[in-house]
């Protein structure tokens, strides 16, 4: 419902809405372009749904999960992904940065590493806290909107706890002026479709 939640609002929102959730349960979720046989194998008996964007697997359930919706028209919709993650994360990592007392660092060439698991991939621009990653995200361009899904795992570190982070904290790195609004009956309408046709689906999930 996660994923399907986050293209049901891709497909209708009028402006860039970030949207902040947390898991009832562990979850995996893997990239568009990965086979289910690997990711039953790296997380065994873990209920995992397959992405609309791309990236590698991700372990859910401690994490602070979010999307960032971007509908056409706007200049950052059309964005190459280079500058819309260096403007993303280095938003991100000056947030991080007021609230811990620690070096946030964008990933550079010489900290990218290949690998089929998010966190232990990181690729340029993803954020590192004592050259461990701790926030990677995936993007999906469609209808000329585009979709940025992503994981911020801080662990370890006193004074951080992503389960307790009050979800306006964020939106307010992001935009001087945000607006909280619910998700109505008509967008939760067409994300239980979205679930029922494709992320429930063996086709959807078992499709490579």
């Amino acid at each position: 419902m996660q994923m399907a939640l986050d293209e049901a609002l891709l497909r209708e929102v009028s402006r860039p809405t970030l949207r902040i959730y947390h898991w009832a349960s562990p979850c995996v979720t893997f990239g568009y372009f990965q086979k289910i046989e690997e990711v039953q194998a790296s997380f065994p008996g873990i209920p995992a749904v397959r992405r609309w964007t791309g990236g590698g697997m991700v372990s859910h359930g401690e994490d602070l999960t979010f999307s960032l919706m971007i509908p056409p028209g706007e200049k950052m919709a059309s964005e190459s992904p280079t500058v819309l993650y260096k403007a993303l994360h280095g938003r991100l990592a000056g947030w991080i940065r007021s609230h811990l007392p620690v070096a946030v660092d964008l990933a550079g060439a010489g900290d990218v590493k290949s690998g089929s698991a998010c966190f232990q991939a990181p690729a340029n621009d993803d954020l590192l806290i004592g050259g461990k990653k701790v926030l990677g995200g995936a993007l999906r361009r469609s209808g000329g909107g585009l979709l940025y899904q992503g994981s911020l795992s801080v662990p370890d570190i006193p004074g951080w706890d992503s389960l307790q982070i009050p979800p306006q904290r964020m939106s307010e790195a992001l935009s001087d002026s945000p607006e909280i609004r619910e998700i109505g009956v008509p967008t939760l309408k067409a994300a239980q479709e979205l679930l029922r046709i494709r992320y429930r689906t063996d086709d959807w999930n078992c499709r490579r």
